[in-house]
């Protein structure tokens, strides 16, 4: 199994490498007013640091001939994953009907409940505290349009 571990990590530094190569093409543009090479260049950046970790931590691991590829994937819960792609498909259909601000907070107490669940205080407070500063991030410093629902929010 480490085989196959460090040849992925090496893929995805390769390409985090590529990704990086090409971004360079595109105007990088600045800190204060990015072009279109600047996320791509930093997020393939960020792909190389943490392939390189991977390999790292892998090179220093001794890994136990008498685990099979099937005890890997015991005690992991599909049914979280699963539930988190319908929300966010749900969040995508509802979010030009029920504005930014609204079908955030829901998707945030969602996950705050059923994916790791939290009390109702704290859900709904994360959830607020998420929707509202992730508004004045996209909205109010980025200036990005986002969708105002029926409700005008």
């Amino acid at each position: 199994m480490k085989r196959y571990q460090i040849s992925c990590a090496l893929f995805l530094v390769l390409f985090g490498i590529f990704i990086c190569w090409e971004a360079r093409k595109l105007d990088m543009g600045r800190v204060v007013k990015p072009g279109p090479g600047f996320l791509p260049f930093w997020l393939g950046l960020a792909l190389i640091i943490v392939s390189l970790a991977l390999l790292f931590n892998y090179g220093r691991k001794k890994i136990d001939p008498s685990l099979s590829s099937q005890d890997l994937w015991k005690g992991l819960h599909w049914e979280k994953v699963l539930y988190s792609l319908v929300a966010l498909l749900l969040y995508a259909l509802f979010l030009e009907t029920l504005g930014y601000i609204l079908a955030t907070f829901l998707l945030m107490v969602f996950f705050f409940r059923a994916i790791e669940p939290q009390r109702w205080f704290v859900a709904i407070s994360g959830a607020v505290v998420t929707s509202f500063i992730t508004y004045a991030l996209f909205k109010l410093w980025l200036q990005v349009q986002l969708p105002v629902g029926l409700w005008g929010m």
